[in-house]
């Protein structure tokens, strides 16, 4: 699975986010990509109209973010149904 996070620096809520992706990290399965929309020469996709945004395998699945445990939980539970 592959998970994008859009941010920005200047996004309040960004900060959870990047703790977030930290912690998707450590799970086996999922390959994660924070992607600043600051940095140069980086367009916004047309699906991304907020920040944080988080885009699991091509698809959004949350404005903003989302509760933490239940989102990594959702993720450990993909995770093992994809190597079943």
């Amino acid at each position: 699975m592959h998970l994008e996070i859009y941010v920005t620096q200047h996004c309040l809520n960004c900060a959870e986010a990047l703790v977030l992706a930290e912690l998707v990290r450590n799970i086996d399965g999922v390959e994660v990509a924070v992607i600043d929309l600051e940095q140069p020469g980086q367009s916004v996709p047309s699906r991304v109209i907020a920040v944080p945004t988080y885009i699991l395998d091509g698809n959004v699945i949350s404005l903003g973010n989302p509760e933490r445990e239940a989102f990594l939980a959702h993720l450990h539970q993909s995770c093992q149904e994809c190597v079943s």
